[in-house]
């Protein structure tokens, strides 16, 4: 069929595709981790240990998972639930401090439920066994279209923004991003896209808010992936890239909405540099696109009479789903 033909082609340079290497923080980002990670420990201590909470668990493996809870008192391991695979989702009662198990190719992993800061948001908890991070490959046109296929690999890392990394996989595999206008692209500031190409799809997701995630105190870098927002549990569909040389680069991670659950593979080599940015920013600090005039039911014949060298997402996959079907 043309998708699988399709999906062949973005999968087609995988097995010699040099995997860009894990994502190393300078001393002071360690730092900065470190401090985020205590403030969390800190905080969850200091909670009630008897208050139960909801905790979704979001199982991103390419097989389905049980999940135990590790009871410490009489050393007994209960089975609580299945959490099927591919993006799955199950939510459990949890305590703070309980301690959950699952097997993932004959390995035993294990997850802790944190106390959250408001027990109606509830715990989310992502399980990648030891893959820190879901690969995401995308084709894009370039050069104002001149270039109608570039590839460009985003690097979904759960362990800094666990929410927002699940809805842009969601987002990913329900096609949503396939055929999305890049209608924001500012030289050394951002990238942003994410609008929907389909009318209904738009009213639909632009609707559908989720709730921000605790900043574990990653800094922002050139290449980073976040989603954007405006206001607290704000974000829908739109996500934007740190542009290289960005010289508002303190100003990102101020807002609640505002932590990057990714960042762009072999970044200053990719196609990022390369979207079409003589539009500039939207009014009034550019001429590019107006938002408000893109989320209507014609939103796309108007960029497409208005902007007609924007550069287009094709199409995008979440690699591990592909591989034991293709390779």
């Amino acid at each position: 069929s043309t998708t699988n033909n399709s999906n062949s082609k973005l999968l087609s340079r995988f097995v010699s595709l040099t995997m860009e290497p894990p994502f190393y923080p300078s001393v002071r980002e360690k730092l900065l981790l470190t401090v985020g990670f205590l403030a969390m420990i800190m905080a969850n201590s200091q909670e009630d240990p008897g208050k139960q909470f909801k905790m979704t668990v979001r199982n991103e493996l390419t097989k389905d998972v049980t999940l135990f809870w590790e009871e410490e008192i009489d050393q007994y391991r209960h089975e609580v639930g299945l959490v099927k695979s591919h993006g799955g989702e199950a939510i459990f009662d949890a305590f703070a401090g309980h301690l959950f198990s699952y097997v993932h190719k004959n390995e035993r992993h294990f997850v802790e439920a944190f106390a959250p800061p408001d027990a109606e948001e509830g715990h989310f908890v992502v399980l990648n066994a030891n893959e820190e991070d879901i690969l995401v490959r995308c084709s894009t046109t370039a050069k104002g279209r001149e270039e109608p296929e570039r590839l460009i690999d985003f690097h979904v890392r759960p362990n800094w923004s666990p929410r927002g990394a699940a809805r842009f996989l969601s987002l990913i595999r329900h096609k949503h991003y396939d055929g999305v206008a890049i209608n924001r692209v500012v030289k050394n500031f951002l990238t942003q896209f994410g609008i929907p190409s389909n009318p209904e799809t738009r009213l639909e997701l632009g609707s559908l808010e989720f709730q921000d995630d605790p900043n574990v105190g990653i800094p922002f870098v050139p290449g980073m992936l976040s989603f954007a927002g405006n206001g607290k549990n704000s974000r829908t569909t739109e996500v934007f890239v740190v542009m290289p040389d960005c010289i508002h680069l303190s100003s990102f991670g101020k807002e609640p909405w505002e932590t990057p659950f990714g960042f762009v593979g072999s970044f200053e080599e990719s196609v990022v540099t390369d979207w079409y940015d003589g539009y500039g920013d939207m009014p009034p600090d550019g001429n590019g696109p107006d938002p408000q005039k893109i989320y209507p039911e014609n939103g796309y014949e108007y960029l497409e009479k208005e902007f007609p060298k924007m550069d287009y997402i094709n199409e995008c996959i979440v690699i591990k789903d592909f591989l034991d079907e293709e390779l």
